[in-house]
């Protein structure tokens, strides 16, 4: 759970959202719900839960499952929703809308979700808050560029996709997902984004979040072209290579201990 500002307590509980699972996250301990074997209701999942004996005070659901856009505060319009998201995801058919205010940085996330989770979790976590891992991020980075005069890259690998991050001091500049399936893939779409910028090599600072094993190769063609190239840590080689987001559980574990080398 990325609480920038408290510290992680033994009661709370991150929900991370992806197309295949649910990945229950608690200071101690991770349980895995799979969406592709078990049919998703509430009474299924309150059957788990009991199971598992996750009973935690303080719960977040945090989506990877869908897109967000990044609305400023002041021209934001509720209403207008499915326009927001119809400039990056073209099919929105029975999916659920929702919004996320970053409330310091005057931004809105518009994001979607394959089905109400809220509604889902009511009957089990009391006051759940449903957000997108990208409304959770945002803050973080910011604070960690904001002391940056060049422009400052961050980039968070997944499966499936990567997320890229673009700072001026404190300002973001561009926030997006791409899809890889390898390493050619990453470097396609990452130079691509780059050019637009127009940042060319080592006029920029370039931040991986997380060191995973499973993305060495990603790392290793990234040096090729950037040598100034800094991680979030701590690091963990033995982090589960199926992890769909293995960041998010260094960042709820360690979030008061991260730091950038």
């Amino acid at each position: 759970m990325l609480q920038i500002d408290s510290k992680i307590t033994s009661d709370d509980l991150s929900i991370l959202v992806f197309n295949d699972r649910l990945v229950f996250c608690t200071l101690d301990e991770i349980f895995n719900f799979d969406l592709e074997k078990n049919n998703v209701t509430n009474e299924s999942l309150k059957t788990w839960v009991n199971l598992n004996n996750i009973k935690k005070k303080n719960s977040k659901c945090i989506l990877f499952e869908g897109t967000g856009v990044i609305v400023p505060h002041e021209l934001f319009d509720k209403s207008k929703q499915s326009l927001y998201l119809s400039l990056s995801e073209s099919n929105l058919n029975n999916k659920k809308i929702g919004s996320k205010i970053i409330q310091a940085h005057k931004q809105v996330l518009v994001f979607t979700q394959s089905r109400d989770w809220s509604l889902l979790f009511k009957d089990l976590f009391i006051d759940i808050e449903t957000t997108h891992f990208c409304a959770e991020l945002i803050p973080f980075l910011s604070r960690m560029s904001s002391d940056n005069l060049k422009k400052s890259v961050f980039i968070h690998i997944r499966k499936d996709f990567f997320d890229l991050f673009i700072y001026q001091g404190s300002q973001l500049l561009l926030f997006n997902s791409f899809p890889h399936q390898d390493e050619e893939d990453f470097l396609y779409y990452l130079f691509f984004v780059l050019e637009q910028f127009c940042l060319k090599e080592n006029q920029f600072s370039a931040t991986f979040l997380g060191k995973f094993l499973e993305y060495q190769k990603y790392y290793e063609v990234f040096n090729e072209f950037h040598a100034l190239t800094n991680f979030t840590y701590p690091e963990n080689l033995k982090v589960d290579s199926k992890n769909p987001a293995p960041f998010f559980n260094y960042f709820y574990c360690n979030e008061n201990n991260i730091r950038k080398v």
